[in-house]
């Protein structure tokens, strides 16, 4: 015991202990299978959206229905093509929450309230296979938020694994679709904004290791990544050289975003992507979107949520004989 009483917890205390303590305190994971999934699907083409939903309050039902109807048509999503969704802060609230706070949780901030669309319910309504993993528990609300994959294709080999921690307990999920003949990597994550107090804070270092563990846990050839990377000095961070040198590109080619912030809340920065690896030359041509609710991109929200929406296109090669 030191002198002022306290026992001090050493800096680097077992990060098993520390898990333990977010862990108590969620619900289950979720698998769902819709029905009506496509199974290997024979379009060469899919459409990816990403999007950190803020905690459920992102209308997620609103934005899928408005592909579907082919409000982005003009931005090459063409309605009729298979779509996966790549969501963080998925909001989830049912009776595998414990009713009680019995560990750590994330903070609930004043700002943060208004309706929240339970991802459960959310995918029933739109008729999508569902994969969710809880990061961590809303407060004292008996509720949890974390990283989902929703899917119109089949979903396989879908799991999820916890980032090495830094500040909160992160989860990030991967399953795999069959499209076109292809195997694809889908994988939706979402780093750390920022480090324990010191001079770590602003968290690089974390992101740095949490986008080690990804490019290590995920080695197929063709991967999509969704993820909230929360990059504050964007692609000067170790993190996104990591995920560079893993052969991780913007578009195929690569290319720079047009525009220049993904979160819609002050400060204005780029902190979401999709990101493609095309190991094996599966993909043909990816291109990116950041969906604007308001065409002068005005308002408090984006569809609910403090983040942009990204859509994707991916289009894939015909398959080769070794890969039929």
């Amino acid at each position: 015991m030191a002198a002022d009483g306290f026992t001090h917890i050493r800096e680097h205390e077992d990060p098993q202990r520390r898990l333990h303590a977010w862990r108590q305190n969620v619900g289950a994971p979720v698998a769902l299978d819709a029905s009506g999934s496509q199974t290997g699907a024979t379009p060469s083409s899919l459409l990816v959206l990403s999007w950190n939903v803020w905690i459920g309050r992102g209308r997620l039902r609103e934005v899928v229905s408005r592909i579907r109807n082919g409000d982005y048509r003009n931005q090459g999503a063409d309605p009729d093509l298979p779509i996966v969704v790549l969501l963080q802060e998925a909001f989830r609230s049912d009776d595998t929450i414990p009713p009680v706070p019995t560990g750590a949780a994330g903070r609930i901030l004043v700002a943060q309230t208004g309706p929240q669309e339970d991802v459960v319910e959310a995918a029933r309504s739109l008729g999508l296979s569902l994969r969710y993993a809880p990061s961590m528990r809303n407060g004292a609300l008996p509720s949890d938020r974390g990283n989902a994959i929703l899917s119109s294709l089949q979903v396989d080999d879908a799991h999820a694994f916890e980032l090495p921690l830094v500040l909160q307990r992160r989860v990030a999920v991967t399953a795999q679709v069959i499209i076109g003949g292809w195997k694809v990597r889908l994988v939706s994550a979402h780093l750390d904004p920022r480090g324990p107090p010191g001079p770590q804070w602003f968290g690089a270092t974390g992101r740095e290791l949490q986008a080690r563990y990804i490019v290590q846990r995920v080695q197929e050839p063709t991967i999509v990544l969704g993820a909230d990377l929360n990059l504050g000095r964007g692609r000067y961070e170790p993190a996104w050289r990591i995920l560079a040198e893993n052969g991780f590109t913007f578009e195929v080619p690569a290319s720079t975003p047009p525009w220049r912030h993904t979160f819609h809340a002050l400060p204005r920065l780029v902190l979401d992507y999709v990101l493609v690896r095309n190991r094996e030359g599966a993909v043909r041509q990816a291109r990116v979107r950041r969906l604007d609710e308001h065409p002068l991109d005005r308002g408090a929200r984006v569809f609910g949520s403090d983040h942009h929406p990204l859509l994707a296109r991916i289009d894939l090669q015909p398959p080769t004989r070794e890969t039929q």
